[in-house]
């Protein structure tokens, strides 16, 4: 049976009327970057978890994601002010973790290679400026004396935001998971869910009771989780929530370790002002290097390990420490993305007690996430800055 606490809802303050009892069973479905991110978060105060992933934690978008910490192509506005707050809660989050998660700083710069590129580059920089977003324009001098390793030929105008980072997703799920265990969570891996059992609840709501999992083993829950990535709509839907999502795969192609490729960035994006693909780069603490390659409707490297070797050839054209470079693998996942871009954080009006979480921009995102979902479940509160990310903005 659900406890008591779903009745004495009162529906203009939040989903939950009362803080959950410490007792409470909560299960949460995905162990991404974000379902493990929420589920460090709830057993630092101490609650009943159980995190369910169909695969393996930390695969799928997790995985291939390009894992660029930052706020710059953020639009609306109250979407940007997200992230940038997501952002800088990222070094108290790695602090929490107390661990190495691969969490770089450093900065992306970025160059285009004409005159129409460079006006639009430099028209958004102001905007992000306005915005209280620290990008500078550098000229042709100082973006070569910062990278010399990088050929930017031909140029007509740069920018660097020092604010940026990027993080190895597989090191924070592993750390948030770990914690999590110690803390008595229960983690249950390869293991998909088929159905969301619900029964009637107050003011004629459902209340989620249960899971099934594809072992059939029956998880029961005060409180539902769901934060699969782009497998949440479908799961929603098992408990009569709709939302739809765009159809977006991901790669990302990852190389032996190499020496160093930057002397003072983390991240570089290759000029958008030339024929596709867009290249993005980035390089991890033991030295591999992670391109992501794509068009503007989507990444390429999805179907064919050729895509992979046309990307490092294009590549080291730039950068040409990268000639020769070995693919150790090729990383492919479906990004979760909502139909109108943003994420959809927060309890169901439907079904009052499961909370859902997905978003593109999930790394990004992990930080704020991880806590303002933690706040929300546990103690009775509505966010105000999440408001426009609820799931009800689709049926409305």
């Amino acid at each position: 049976m659900v406890s008591c606490l779903w009745g004495r809802r009162r529906s203009n303050k939040s989903a939950l009327s009362d803080p959950v009892d410490p007792n409470s069973k909560i299960v949460i479905v995905g162990a991404g970057i974000v379902g493990s991110a929420i589920a460090f978060q709830l057993t630092r105060r101490h609650r009943n978890v159980t995190v369910v992933e169909a695969k393996r934690p930390g695969s799928g978008a997790t995985l291939a994601s390009y894992a660029w910490i930052n706020s710059r192509d953020k639009e609306p506005r109250e979407y940007h002010d997200l992230n940038r707050r997501s952002l800088d809660m990222w070094p108290r989050f790695a602090k929490d973790l107390n661990a190495d998660i691969g969490l770089r700083w450093g900065g992306e710069m970025r160059w285009t290679v004409t005159d129409k590129g460079a006006k639009s580059l430099l028209d958004q920089a102001e905007v992000l400026r306005s915005w209280g977003y620290p990008v500078v324009q550098v000229t042709k001098d100082q973006a070569r004396a910062m990278e010399p390793g990088v050929v930017m030929e031909p140029f007509t105008s740069a920018v660097y935001c020092g604010i940026e980072g990027h993080v190895d997703t597989q090191r924070v799920v592993r750390t948030c998971l770990n914690h999590a265990q110690q803390a008595g969570a229960d983690v249950i891996s390869n293991d998909s869910v088929t159905s969301i059992n619900t029964e009637p609840g107050a003011e004629a709501k459902s209340a989620a009771t249960s899971v099934t999992l594809a072992s059939g083993r029956e998880l029961a829950c005060d409180v539902l989780v769901l934060a699969a990535g782009y497998e949440t709509t479908g799961l929603a839907a098992m408990a009569g929530i709709e939302f739809s999502q765009q159809t977006s795969p991901g790669a990302t192609v990852v190389t032996e370790p190499l020496s160093p490729i930057f002397r003072n960035i983390v991240c570089m994006h290759m000029p958008r002002d030339l024929p596709e693909p867009l290249m993005n780069v980035r390089q991890f603490p033991d030295g591999s290097v992670m391109i992501h390659g794509g068009t503007h409707n989507g990444s390429i490297g999805d179907t064919s390990d050729d895509d992979a070797e046309k990307l490092m050839a294009q590549i080291a054209g730039f950068i040409p420490t990268l000639h020769g470079a070995n693919v150790k693998e090729v990383r492919r996942g479906m990004r979760p993305m909502p139909e109108d871009g943003v994420p959809v954080i927060g309890f169901s009006e439907s079904v009052p007690n499961l909370y859902l979480a997905v978003m593109h921009s999930g790394v990004t995102l992990a930080a704020l996430t991880g806590e303002f979902a933690t706040t929300e479940i546990l103690d009775s509160s509505r966010i105000d800055i999440l408001q426009p990310y609820r799931v009800e903005r689709f049926s409305r």
